[in-house]
């Protein structure tokens, strides 16, 4: 079973370059080669959470909010660093161009969803509102597609009075009161701990946009003194302290920056992670789908081993062709626009 692995290591490490300075650390390829990394960790997690392929995968047991922190940041620095760029041009074709990407997916995986649930299991559209409000998303496993939705609708508003108020700060604010605002939600609807660990990730990404030209200047002679130094802090924290509330909020912005920083030195090439990092939201909407199709009163794949490589081939050969069927949708919708 090690074997699945062997080959993601090598998947992941294979032409990777270690460089003085990788001034292109959060590029498109940079960053879709970590949303390749950080797919294949939320799969891993369910996998050992849900399936129970194997002791060794125990290893990811905790890695899910970290690797969701991951494609939050990165959809934070983006969204950010676009509308630092383009302005009130950005803003105005984003209902169109990002709200509508997110969205458009999530809906159409949402209707599949319901509709195998209801043939397989009865599910009716009451259940899907009690599950929604109890904290589980007719989508399995689907907690961090409402969590994007929330943040891409809180993100163009703030970047409107953003714009309104001639200050870019002022997104930065909003997004840090938005990112408090849904764990506040959260808590009060009694939602699973997994579900607000990474909200602030997005606002991050957010902040490092903002500040990536002084962050640069700052640290490009000194990532190895400062990568060290948060590495030593945060263990000797961990061993000293651990709070109750924020503890793991504060996690996943600490392995975030460390992520980022190792960045700075590691140019990522692997073009197995860029492309999985370039279907990874349609891996992420239809992965929970085949822990159902797989396992249930009428197919169960017992062999742990089988059940696992099944899965990830069944995932990835129908987040390829749902790519390209909500491109298509995309393309149609806004033709000539």
């Amino acid at each position: 079973m090690n074997i699945i692995l062997i080959l993601t290591c090598f998947a992941t490490f294979y032409n990777i370059k270690i460089t003085s300075y990788n001034k292109d650390y959060l590029s498109v390829q940079q960053t879709e080669n970590l949303k390749g990394i950080f797919i294949l960790l939320v799969l891993f997690h369910h996998l050992n959470i849900f399936a129970g392929v194997g002791d060794i995968y125990n290893f990811f047991s905790n890695a899910g909010f970290i690797a969701v922190g991951g494609f939050l940041f990165i959809s934070g620095y983006g969204l950010m660093y676009q509308f630092e760029h383009k302005g009130r041009a950005y803003v105005k074709s984003f209902p169109k161009r990002r709200l509508f990407v997110v969205l458009m997916p999530a809906v159409v995986m949402s209707v599949i969803y319901f509709l195998i649930k209801w043939k397989m299991y009865g599910y009716s559209l009451s259940a899907m509102k009690d599950d929604f409000f109890r904290g589980s998303s007719v989508i399995s496993n689907g907690w961090y597609v409402t969590a994007i939705i929330y943040f891409y609708m809180m993100f163009y508003i703030s970047s409107m009075i953003a714009l309104i108020l001639k200050k870019s700060e002022a997104v930065i604010i909003l997004n840090a009161a938005v990112a408090i605002f849904y764990i506040v939600v959260c808590l009060k609807l009694n939602y699973e701990g997994h579900w607000f660990p990474a909200a602030f990730a997005f606002c991050y990404g957010i902040l490092w946009a903002f500040f990536k030209n002084k962050i640069d200047n700052n640290l490009e002679k000194g990532i190895f003194a400062v990568l060290a130094g948060l590495i030593i802090f945060y263990y000797i924290l961990t061993m000293g302290l651990q709070f109750g509330y924020g503890w793991d909020e504060f996690k996943c912005l600490m392995y975030l920056t460390m992520i980022v920083l190792v960045g700075m030195k590691v140019k990522l090439q692997s073009k197995i992670m860029e492309w999985l990092g370039s279907i990874s939201y349609e891996v992420y909407l239809v992965h929970g789908l085949f822990f159902i199709l797989l396992r249930n009163n009428y197919i169960y794949i017992a062999d742990e081993f089988a059940f696992m490589l099944t899965l990830f081939i069944l995932s990835f050969i129908s987040a390829v062709i749902l790519h390209k069927i909500f491109v298509c949708i995309e393309k149609t919708v806004f033709k000539g626009n």
